[in-house]
């Protein structure tokens, strides 16, 4: 689903820029906000070793990064499309993925960089809507999308997104009435150890992850805490750690500073989630490294370390993050916001 305004829905360059530091707390560190190159709402985010990172977004816009450095790029033949998915091998063989109504769905690959791109898959259900894309290992990934013809959409691809098949209804259980994920951080599909996968919906009462706890095969539906009785609410992310734990954060995008649940985490061999104390407000991405998690969103940043409570180290509105290591993240959002986070 489309964010913002509803759920559906420069030429090539590079500056190093100054950056202007958020607040900073004793053992969180903060977050540095180099001034933002592109009118791009960035949504795609990953990282591809030490301070480099690829983010994408809204108009065709990507941003190959190095540290403050952002080298500028525009697909040429994708100048409308919202590239809210993005999966990097390293940092040059990238596919950039586009979220919107039927063939405005589509997968992009470059092998050099980003000098030149290919369109490798595009979405051919019409009432189709890819929403995330996560890879387990070179060749292993999925594309997850709304629900047609009653089920989620999960697409499965064993030759590095070259081909592309859905999987069989058998595996994915029912939707249920106004269901769907939210493609707001290419974070509702998660990627755990031993081959395990999740994703996670809103929009149907209570906010849902779907498990599979084989490789993808069998998906079980498991509700949490998070409300979502609204086509504005519920789990926008998920994240497991090394250990398999599995955390889920969302809340209310129309009502970025609402009171109510929004993160959620299930221990390995549990069925049900419990909540976890945070401060307030909506919550669109997750990442966790180690003892380190970290989750963001138009109401801020929030960050625990080494299982301390969760506190706010920024105020600023973000879409995404993902953390490179135990002290350290990017993080994107509107209008071409870029933070970089040191502990």
């Amino acid at each position: 689903m489309t964010l913002s305004i509803h759920r559906r829905d420069l030429v090539l360059g590079a500056a190093a820029l100054a950056a202007t530091p958020a607040f900073a707390q004793d053992g969180l560190g903060g977050i540095r906000m180099p001034a933002s190159v592109i009118d791009s709402e960035l949504r795609g985010l990953s990282p591809t070793g030490g301070k480099r990172y690829w983010t994408s977004g809204s108009k065709g816009w990507l941003i190959r990064g190095r540290d403050e450095r952002q080298d500028v790029m525009r697909i040429v033949g994708a100048e409308t499309l919202d590239f809210r998915g993005l999966h990097a091998f390293d940092d040059s063989h990238v596919l950039a993925m586009s979220a919107g109504p039927g063939e405005a769905s589509q997968l992009w690959r470059t092998k050099d960089g980003g000098k030149t791109w290919k369109r490798i898959a595009a979405n051919q259900d019409p009432e189709g809507f890819w929403d995330s894309i996560a890879f387990v290992d070179s060749k292993r990934g999925f594309i997850l999308g709304d629900p047609t013809k009653g089920r989620f959409t999960v697409l499965y691809t064993a030759d590095g997104g070259e081909t592309w098949a859905r999987l069989k209804d058998e595996g994915v259980p029912p939707a249920a009435p106004n269901e769907g994920a939210f493609a707001a951080s290419n974070g509702c599909v998660a990627i755990g150890p031993r081959g395990q996968v999740a994703f996670c919906s809103g929009g149907a009462g209570k906010a849902r992850v779907y498990v599979s706890r084989g490789g993808g095969g069998v998906f079980v539906a498991t509700d949490t805490p998070i409300l979502a009785d609204a086509p504005s609410k519920g789990a926008f992310a998920v994240a497991y750690d090394k250990h398999g734990v599995l955390w889920v954060c969302g809340g209310d995008y129309q009502k970025p500073k609402a009171d109510g649940v929004n993160l959620a985490r299930m221990e390995p061999g549990r069925v049900s989630f419990e909540a976890v104390a945070a401060p307030t407000g909506y919550l669109s991405g997750i990442s966790v490294k180690g003892s380190t998690v970290m989750a963001t969103g138009l109401a801020g940043t929030i960050v625990s370390r080494k299982g301390g409570p969760f506190q706010r180290v920024s105020a600023a509105p973000m879409n995404t993050v993902r953390l490179s290591s135990e002290k350290s993240a990017v993080l994107c959002g509107p209008k071409g916001a870029i933070g970089l986070w040191r502990a």
